[in-house]
């Protein structure tokens, strides 16, 4: 039977187009049709949802489009689907608890539609010109979102955000105008095959490395993280956390693949050491609940990088720790956004007695901590095993025991947010109130059952992940 690539294209490519006409319908249309005030929510939800119908199967070859700049394939139709759920996830928590004001609603899901659109180009990017694009429109969507509300905090971080990013897209442009003027063609099938690179081209690749290596939050150009995620609405931390990372782990993870050995090889090994164990001894250090999880994100990319090193086996494994370390993210964000009081969020000792008041939160929030912790049969669990089998497979033991060693430096905060749930009594004596369940509950408890189901099945999603490789 002959394939026709032209029904599965335009099924594919309708999915991010009706996106796209849904995040101007809700930004535009309430400004003429008073009515539609308060539901662009629900509007950019069931857009995402009719988005997913369009997924079909993915082809028996993959199908470029735009002189090559966007390629379609199982490996993007997976990192699609991934990207669509969790801007899923992320609608419905600010449906939950909005998170901008009511005359800002209709900006606020355009922005995040946007920044997904960005998100899935940069995921199929097939040059390293529609990857930088596709991170600008990203970006730039993520900055204003942070800053929404307006607040102090927020604006801070949206600053921070904005600054730093800046600079690191500086750094990317500057790499890929280097590399533009050495080789004729800046896809990556052209520049894998143009390599051993001269020095020239060598600054260049760094350069370009050091700007995606922002947005994957590798040290040291993690400076960023912390105070983001602290300031910014909990429901734009979880979307960093989740989605921007996971577009910079794509990116970085090509431009890896194209050197077989030599200097890049050698600093992406220092990036991934320095990461590991810089994020999780200043872990140690926090008492707040956002900027631990800022970390905890920050020494996640580490042991991403980890897998890396793994060849085959690195790819597999990276694509099964994104949705897993995502849902464990989420799920973190999304018990901290019902806890909080305030914008920087609750400090670690505010969720004392939430065992006793509020116990299935309290459990699902000890699901998410010991599944980042990596401990069995929670999904991180093997996330992490594959990451770093992969890795020992390949001969590169040294890296995998410092990772696995501050792996276990990360218990103790982890266990840390448990003991204080189960443990501790308010030192105010105000316990929590127990409250009826609401959407942002059944979002976490769904999360929960999603690190336990994923551990202790983890086959079919690991099945999923290896025939997306297959395409890298």
């Amino acid at each position: 039977m002959t394939f026709d690539p032209v029904p599965y294209a335009a099924s594919a490519l309708a999915g991010p187009l009706l996106l796209t006409l849904a995040a101007f319908a809700v930004l535009l249309l309430p400004l003429f049709f008073k009515t539609l005030r308060g539901t662009q929510g629900l509007v950019s939800l069931g857009a995402v949802l009719v988005t997913l119908v369009f997924f079909r199967a993915a082809p028996p070859a993959q199908l470029a489009f735009f002189s090559g700049a966007l390629n379609l394939s199982p490996l993007s139709a997976y990192l699609w689907a991934f990207a669509m759920g969790v801007l899923a996830l992320f609608i419905a928590l600010s449906l939950a608890r909005p998170a901008a004001p009511a005359e800002h609603e209709g900006e606020y899901y355009f922005l995040a539609s946007m920044a997904t659109i960005g998100l899935m180009v940069m995921m199929a990017a097939g040059d390293l010109f529609t990857a930088f694009i596709a991170l600008e429109l990203l970006s730039l969507p993520v900055y204003a979102l942070a800053g929404i509300r307006r607040s102090k905090p927020g604006l801070e971080a949206a600053y921070k955000y904005f600054m730093l990013g800046a600079f690191g897209s500086g750094m990317t442009v500057l790499g890929i105008a280097v590399l533009n003027a050495l080789y004729p063609s800046l896809d990556f099938v052209s520049l894998k095959a143009a390599l051993p690179a001269q020095p020239l081209a060598l600054a260049g690749f760094l350069l370009v490395i050091s700007g995606f290596a922002f947005k994957t939050a590798l040290v040291p150009f993690h400076m960023w993280v912390p105070d983001a995620y602290e300031g910014a609405p909990t429901q734009v931390s979880a979307f960093m956390g989740a989605a921007v990372k996971a577009g910079g782990v794509v990116l970085l993870w090509r431009l890896f693949s194209l050197f077989d050995g030599g200097p890049v090889r050698e600093i992406f090994w220092w990036l991934t050491v320095v990461t590991a164990v810089f994020a999780n001894l200043a872990a140690l250090a926090q008492n707040g609940l956002k900027r631990l999880l800022a970390y905890s994100s920050i020494a996640h990319a580490g042991y991403i990088a980890v897998a890396f090193f793994g060849g085959t086996r690195g790819w597999e494994a990276v694509l099964y720790y994104l949705p897993v370390y995502a849902m464990a993210t989420i799920g973190a964000f999304g018990v901290t956004l019902i806890l909080e009081r305030d914008e920087k969020g609750p400090k670690i000792d505010d969720l004392a007695g939430l065992g006793r008041t509020r116990p299935w939160l309290a459990a699902a929030m000890a699901a998410f901590m010991f599944s980042l912790a990596g401990v069995p049969p929670l999904a991180g669990f093997f996330a992490k095993f594959y990451a770093f089998a992969g890795a020992v497979a390949s001969g590169y033991t040294s890296l995998v025991v410092i990772a696995v060693l501050m792996s276990a430096v990360s218990i103790y905060y982890y266990l840390r947010v448990t003991v204080v749930m189960y443990m501790k009594v308010p030192a105010n004596g105000e316990d929590h109130p127990a409250g009826a369940p609401g959407l942002a509950e059944a979002l976490v408890f769904l999360m929960a059952a999603g690190v336990l189901l994923a551990g202790l099945f983890s086959r079919p999603l690991l099945a999923l992940a290896a025939e997306a490789a297959r395409w890298f």
